[in-house]
């Protein structure tokens, strides 16, 4: 059960870190989540059968650095906007009613 958990657990850490790079980044969170898991239990049965914990640092630490790229790319990528038509169509009418603005003030001008 130890051994599943520990390999579980970096598969899934590792897996995190190569999302939170990517594009991809909210996916990440799905392995984070299980790697946490696994990280805890390998912990609890560790803490029972007193051994060392090397291992169990190494996931936590893979799963602080996913969760670290992770928050960053969610906090600071810009959102996309997925709908421009709306926009080009508000910008071709901003341009017409300046057309016909600048076309009224020279008509006044010249009279």
């Amino acid at each position: 059960m130890k051994k599943l958990c520990i390999i579980l657990g970096f598969i899934a850490a590792i897996l995190a870190v190569i999302l939170a790079v990517t594009p991809l980044s909210n996916l990440a969170i799905f392995p984070l989540v299980i790697a946490f898991l696994c990280g805890l239990i390998v912990l609890f049965i560790s803490k029972k059968q007193k051994n060392k914990t090397k291992t169990i640092q190494y996931i936590f630490l893979l799963v602080i650095i996913a969760l670290t790229l992770t928050i960053y790319k969610g906090v600071f990528n810009g959102n996309e906007i997925g709908d421009t038509e709306a926009l080009e169509i508000r910008e071709e009418e901003n341009l017409k009613d300046s057309k016909d603005i600048l076309e009224a003030s020279e008509i006044n001008d010249t009279y």
